[in-house]
């Protein structure tokens, strides 16, 4: 395809950033018009946008030619734009025509910073290279990626959103996908962001790789379980089970110790069978698996979450053929359940693997949970070595909390459960009692498991205790298989 942009290389992106920023087209200035910034990356209708800010104001015009994708008076581009607005014309990111100026790609505020993609309204036009923005996917998965020193590659990468954040944290990036305007609009982003060292390749899977290896992968890919479709971000064609073929393939391109994290989605035929087929994708020899579920539909939900959204379907008639073509699919390829997820790999030696499924609702996983799936792969990798529990020392990682509801009873107060949660509420959120929180402060102020045996045991009615012992230590284990201890040796 033609280039998107006329020699974007030379475009200065500071006056945008500069413009941008005084306009108030930022998390904070939106967040005290009452506008959470997600509001700008849906379709939220713009009378609850523009009745916020002020007519005529920079942030008025910016929504209006960014976000809504207006035609706008030159006199307002101006005045919101400055000396960002030739630079924008030049490189055909703005077009003047008609005494009107009008942009030809959405412009989104997220976090410090900004991205370019399609405008929301260019699904409906049925295009086969439609650019979206950044999504809860593409969160839930910049959350999920480890820091590691080392080569990073993002398969998928869309407009290159965490390809960006990743090279800010100074890593080595190389980001690819198969759609040549998302690789454009990605670049138009890097820039706009001040990232210039994202090597972008555009290609199917790991083709544009092959005979590299990297330390981190990660990958959003189009992983939505549909008879197939136009829509090359989020629906294979049919016939071909990316999910599948990047899991086969992922590990070949894992350097030793390598991880990847790579979103999911499955179909199976029961509530019980669900880390089935996932697992069977990937090689076992060579290779740890961590497979998390987090939520399990119904074919007829599921079809309807994907095709409800979806502006090609607007109209209800338009709406029912499409549904029904999906659960015929359904039918005819015996699907009655169908998963999403993620998978977590690490390259490791031969002897060295290990299997984790865990089936729990992601929504409330917070941004740093990278963090969690380091102590996870890293403590599962040491109980692989069989330690002596009962002797070890640990230690309780920060940011690790307890919560207890309480009940009133007869005028007064009872507790009923404790909830105990990871730093991240990722490797772990789940109920508890009293023990495990007085083994968590014994452990963190420097006893052992041994030590709390002694203490159980100083109490007369279970001095007697057989299996005193082993009852610790398999609470001490499970409580590193969830990343809430980490073993001093590892730091």
């Amino acid at each position: 395809m033609a280039s998107l942009f006329r020699d974007l290389e030379s475009w200065d992106p500071a006056p945008l950033r500069a413009q941008l920023s005084k306009g108030g087209f930022h998390r904070t200035a939106l967040q005290a018009l009452g506008m959470p910034e997600h509001w700008l990356r849906s379709s939220v209708r713009r009378a609850a946008m523009l009745g916020r800010a002020q007519a005529g104001s920079p942030i008025h015009t910016l929504i209006r030619l960014f976000t809504l994708g207006d035609d706008v008076e030159p006199e307002a581009v101006l005045f919101a734009l400055g000396d960002a607005a030739p630079g924008l014309l030049e490189i055909g990111f703005l077009e003047a025509s008609g005494g009107r100026v009008r942009s030809h790609y959405q412009i989104c505020p997220i976090g410090d910073r900004w991205v370019g993609c399609d405008f929301h309204q260019r699904q409906g036009e049925d295009v086969d290279d439609y650019v979206m923005g950044v999504g809860p996917s593409s969160i839930l998965l910049a959350s999920l990626a480890p820091q590691v020193k080392g080569r990073v590659l993002e398969l998928a990468c869309g407009i290159g959103w965490l390809a960006g954040a990743l090279s800010s944290r100074g890593m080595e990036v190389v980001a690819t996908d198969l759609n040549a305007r998302a690789l454009e609009l990605g670049r138009f982003s890097a820039r706009l962001g001040g990232f210039d060292g994202i090597d972008f390749r555009q290609g199917d899977g790991l083709s544009t790789v092959a005979g590299e290896t990297f330390d981190l992968i990660v990958a959003n890919p189009p992983y939505v379980q549909s008879p197939g479709g136009s829509m090359t971000y989020k629906e294979a064609p049919t016939g071909d089970p990316v999910c599948a073929r990047l899991l086969r393939e992922i590990p070949n391109h894992l350097a030793p110790g390598g991880i990847a994290v790579v979103l999911i989605n499955w179909t199976h035929t029961g509530e019980d069978d669900w880390s089935e087929v996932p697992l069977s994708w990937v090689p076992a020899a060579g290779v740890r698996r961590w497979l998390f579920q987090s939520d399990c539909s119904s074919p007829a939900d599921y079809a309807w979450k994907w095709i409800a959204p979806d502006l090609r379907f607007q109209e209800e008639q338009v709406a029912e053929e499409e549904i029904r073509r999906w659960l015929r699919h359904y039918q005819n390829t015996g699907v009655r359940r169908i998963s999403g997820g993620f998978m977590v790999l690490q390259k490791c030696a031969s002897g060295e693997e290990w299997v984790r499924t865990e089936s729990r609702a992601a929504e409330n996983i917070e941004a740093d949970a990278g963090h969690d799936v380091l102590r996870v792969l890293a403590n599962e990798s040491w109980l692989t070595r069989e330690p002596d529990l009962l002797h070890s020392h640990f230690r309780v990682p920060p940011g690790i909390a307890a919560e207890a509801r309480m009940t009133l009873h007869t005028g007064s107060w009872a507790r009923d459960t404790i909830r105990l949660t990871s730093p991240a509420r990722l490797s772990y959120d789940g109920q508890i009692d009293e023990n495990i929180l007085r083994l968590l402060a014994l452990l963190g102020d420097g006893g052992t498991p041994a030590d709390m045996v002694a203490e159980i045991r100083s109490r007369l009615e279970f001095a007697a205790l057989p299996d005193l012992p082993e009852r610790i230590a398999a609470l001490v284990r499970d409580l590193v298989s969830h990343g809430m201890l980490v073993p001093v040796a590892q730091g």
